[in-house]
This record gives structure tokens, sequence and C-alpha cells, in this order.
């Protein structure tokens, strides 16, 4: 901690990764479940802009934690953890963020399967990103070289995706399941749900905390994790929040010094696509096993890889979890968005 606060920062600097941390901020979550110092102030401060250069996340996040004082990393990717661990490195997994792939690979209507994607043109917002990553582990399942057997097209966005797909710019993505639904109308076909191959859950992004935090302010840090909690109920109970949390995207994106992450396309750019964010209920990261086989077959596990259970430290997350749960005024909200998980599987 630097000058008595909970110091928190995104890995990546891509906009999204700071939604769920500036709602709790601002809708006071961190403060009203005690993240607070001994004069009633505020004991927290968010370091925007990400730790490290995208790319560079699964090498530096250690040293660059150490560098700027940062007790909890936001969105990590589950694989830079246990690289770092396997280094010595005294940091822990906390809880969950994107915990499912949710999007459905989708092909054009001449493509049927995932095998016949050989020599095709496939459309991820970004190379190294989680869609072209859950897009690669698909082709692997598929008995395809996803280096080899296909041309990847970065910088496809959103809301402009669908478009290239049906212009022939490109001849899959993955996209959002109620889209594709509507593309399957128009004879586009489904190729992969990984929603039903992974039914244990995919932590994509989880977050992490430094050893030294857990042992010297567990309070805290289970503080920090029940508002992060309230935040991702926050963000799936719609439409009740949207207004608020497109603005607070639109703020978010025109302060970004980066122009791809400007104003012209959103991460919640409707109610239904906020409710479907994979952000769990309880705040748990779950399906490591799925994800550890995925980066062996990908060779990219060249080292000791630790237990799981050594590199999680999930007891303060659940512990927030049930008092939550607990308390009668948040009943309404918790009922709510309980409905939201059970319709969407997660």
């Amino acid at each position: 901690m630097l000058r008595g606060k909970l110091r928190l920062a995104p890995a990546c600097y891509h906009v999204l990764h700071l939604i769920p941390a500036m709602v709790a901020h601002e809708m006071n979550f961190f403060y009203d479940e005690g993240l607070r110092d001994a004069d009633g102030f505020p004991a927290h401060e968010i370091i925007p802009g990400g730790l490290v250069p995208f790319g560079l996340e699964k090498l530096g996040l250690a040293q660059a934690m150490k560098e700027k004082s940062i007790d909890i990393a936001l969105d990590i990717l589950t694989p830079t953890v246990f690289f770092q661990r396997a280094r010595g490195a005294d940091l822990y997994i906390i809880a969950g963020w994107r915990n499912q792939r949710a999007s459905v690979v989708v092909g054009a209507p001449d493509i049927k399967s995932l095998r016949d994607l050989k020599g095709k043109r496939i459309g991820v917002i970004e190379i190294g990103g989680i869609n072209y990553r859950g897009v690669r582990a698909c082709l692997r399942k598929a008995g395809l070289d996803p280096d080899r057997d296909v041309e990847w097209i970065g910088r496809v966005y959103p809301p402009g995706n669908i478009d290239a797909l049906r212009n022939g710019k490109v001849d899959c993505l993955r996209i959002e399941a109620s889209k594709a639904e509507k593309l399957q109308k128009e004879g586009f076909n489904i190729l992969a749900d990984p929603k039903q191959q992974y039914p244990e859950g995919f932590p994509d992004r989880i977050i992490a905390a430094t050893g030294k935090i857990l042992e010297s302010k567990p309070e805290f840090v289970k503080a920090f994790l029940k508002a992060m909690i309230r935040s991702y109920w926050f963000v799936r109970d719609q439409p009740e929040n949207f207004s608020y949390l497109y603005n607070l995207e639109k703020r978010l994106r025109f302060q970004s010094p980066d122009p791809d992450e400007g104003g012209a396309r959103f991460a919640t750019a409707s109610a239904e696509i906020a409710q479907a964010m994979p952000f769990p209920i309880d705040g748990l990261p779950t399906g490591f096993e799925a994800l550890l086989e995925e980066e062996r077959e990908a060779g990219d596990l060249n080292y000791d890889v630790p237990p799981v259970r050594e590199v999680c430290a999930l007891d303060l997350v659940r512990e927030a979890f049930r008092e939550l749960v607990g308390r009668e005024e948040l009943k309404p909200e918790f009922e709510r968005v309980s409905a939201t998980v059970k319709r969407f599987g997660y």
C-alpha cells in the first residue's frame, strides 16, 4: 500500500477493463463496503492506463506491479499468474472477471463447420486478444493449425464487424449469441458455442493480488471484493442501469489517448450486451483445468505449472459473496441478476 491506500490497476489499457472498478468507485461501493481509513476517508486509488503494454503482460506484470506499488491487478489473463508464480512472483488469483467465453463463432453461409475455415479469413478485434485466443482454441479442437490454416484480420470492430461478415471481407467472426441468432436467419452458421464447450466456466481473465496485501490487509481486500461483486451485479442489472453505464463508458473512451478506444465503439452498446457480460455473480473464477489444457495444446506451458490450489486464494471472495447475499437491502438486485444468470446460463 502506498500512503495507506489500496492501489488498483488494470493490466490492460482497454476502456472495458476500467468499467467495473469505476462503477464501484462512482457508486461508492468501495467506500460503503469498508475501503476507508481511520479518519473516514476513501482508502483506494485506481491507476488507469494499463500496467504493461498490450502483449507483454505475461513477462512484465509482477515487475510492473512492484515498480508502481500496485496491490491488486485487474483483469489479467489467467496464464500470466501461473507463469509468474512459476518464476517466484508473490501473486495470487483472488477473483474472476471474464469467467465465460460468452459469444459464439459464426461462419459465412458456405462454411458449415470449423474445418471448412481452412484457407479462410477470420476477423477479430485484436490479434492476441480474448476473441482471437478463443477462436484459436476452437480451431485446434477441430484439427486445424491456427497459425498456418487461416488468415487473421485484425481491427474488425463492432458494430462494423457484422457488415464485414456480410460483405465477405471476413469469413468468420466471434460475436454475441443474440446477434448470431439474427445472422442464422440470413443463412450464416454457428460453428462453435464456447458456453457449451466449457460448462464449468472458462476464466479468460481474473483479478490478482500480491501475497503481501493479502497478509497485511485482508479486510481491505475483502471490502474491495464485495464492491467488485456489487459492480458486476450493477453492470448486468439491465435495463435499470444502462443509461449510467453507457455514459460512463462514453466518458472513459473520450479520455483515452488511443484513437482506437475513442467514442466510435462501445463494449456496453446496449442493455442486452451489458446483461451478457461474463462477470460472475459470485466473483468466483472456475474452469482452470480446461484453460490449462488449452494452454498445453497450444504449446504455451513450457514451464513447471504450479497447482491451481497454490495459485488461487479464493476464501475472501467466497466470504464476500456470502455476506452480500445475506443483506436484506441487496436482495431485490440479487434476485434480478440471478434471473439474468439463469437466462444466459452463466
